[in-house]
């Protein structure tokens, strides 16, 4: 905390921000892969419906994460690194810092959710098939 009562960064540097980004990253992206594929082998019937809804709730599950995160912590993280001296270090959560990482969850469970489709479609296309034979023909290669 400077003289003025301003809360600074005692290391600006600091790989702890970079390192609660990405396990909000990691912690987002399964839970959105686990949406992804429950969504399909419950719910493929309803395509759009289902897409709309993963996108719409892996949104707001990410900005409710980030609240629950940011609000309740087991513990107060202290960033501690070479302070100026006179330069108190005052302990919290701490923040995300790169945003981008909130769509992390809908990104990943819409991606997934469209991977299993088209892994699923494509093995009952006729483009599998060569024009004018049909699975188990004789003449099939």
């Amino acid at each position: 905390m400077t003289g003025q009562g301003q809360t600074v960064l005692a290391d600006p540097t600091t790989q702890a921000l970079i390192a609660a980004d990405g396990w909000f990253a990691v912690i987002t992206g399964g839970l959105g892969l686990v949406c992804g594929g429950v969504a399909w082998f419950i719910a493929r019937r309803w395509m759009l419906p289902v897409l709309l809804g993963l996108c719409a709730g892996g949104v707001l599950a990410s900005f409710l994460t980030l609240w629950i995160g940011s609000t309740f912590t087991i513990g107060a993280v202290t960033v501690e690194a070479a302070a100026a001296p006179g330069v108190t270090i005052v302990p919290g959560a701490l923040k995300l810092t790169a945003s981008g990482v909130l769509v992390c969850w809908p990104l990943l469970a819409v991606g997934f959710f469209g991977l299993l489709e088209g892994m699923h479609g494509y093995r009952e296309s006729p483009l599998r098939h060569p024009y004018g034979l049909e699975p188990g023909d004789p003449d099939r290669l």
